[in-house]
């Protein structure tokens, strides 16, 4: 599914953030609990199920969940995730659903070659 909003693609299949056409870094759970958060977008998200469902059967703090919405809050803004207190997350800012399709169409990579470094096309990975 693609979550469009703002200037921004979300692809939560690929788990795959654009901005624009450039593809932004994101860490894999912070992907996960901003799936999670538009997935279920018309309810306050527990921190309970943002565990069960983003970190599965590993042990960790909830100051795991407090990074990675503190992350997604910088990539989005303050107002783009709501907290309420003792009870959850819940996401604010309004968007789209799109039609499944492949993004990005060309990712660039860094690739040292005879001494230099070279943005390069996945398609073409030649200086």
């Amino acid at each position: 599914m693609l979550y469009y909003f703002n200037d921004f693609v979300f692809d939560s299949q690929s788990l795959v953030l654009m901005q624009g056409k450039t593809s932004v870094a994101i860490r894999h759970n912070e992907a996960q609990v901003l799936k999670v958060l538009l997935e279920h977008s018309a309810v306050v998200v527990s921190k309970e199920l943002l565990l069960e469902l983003v970190w599965q059967n590993k042990i960790v703090s909830e100051q795991a969940i407090f990074q990675n919405i503190s992350h997604l809050r910088a990539l989005f803004g303050n107002d783009a995730i709501k907290t309420f207190a003792k009870r959850g997350y819940q996401w604010q800012l309004a968007f789209e659903i799109g039609q499944q399709e492949v993004i990005p169409t060309t990712v660039h990579v860094a690739k040292k070659h005879q001494g230099r470094l070279c943005g390069l096309p996945l398609r073409s990975l030649s200086c």
